[in-house]
């Protein structure tokens, strides 16, 4: 299992948590989403290692700023 972090900024409640882990479980290969509004982060877990741009641009479509997570954010 291939795990990737995303730091998110703007999620404020757990309506932003579902969104945010509604449009990331959405991208194709993704198999789980778990985000924290509260650390401001999303964890996606796939069988494979997914492109990088694809998930943060579904976090984007949404209205939410996101990164890849690179050692310390």
């Amino acid at each position: 299992m291939v795990k990737t972090t995303l730091k998110v900024e703007g999620m404020m409640c757990e309506k932003c948590v579902a969104r945010v882990e509604s449009a990331l479980g959405a991208v194709e290969g993704v198999k789980s989403v778990k985000a924290d509004y509260k650390k401001g982060t999303a964890v996606v877990e796939s069988d494979v290692k997914l492109d990088d741009e694809t998930l943060v641009m579904a976090v984007l479509d949404e209205g939410f700023k996101a990164k890849i997570k690179r050692g310390l954010f």
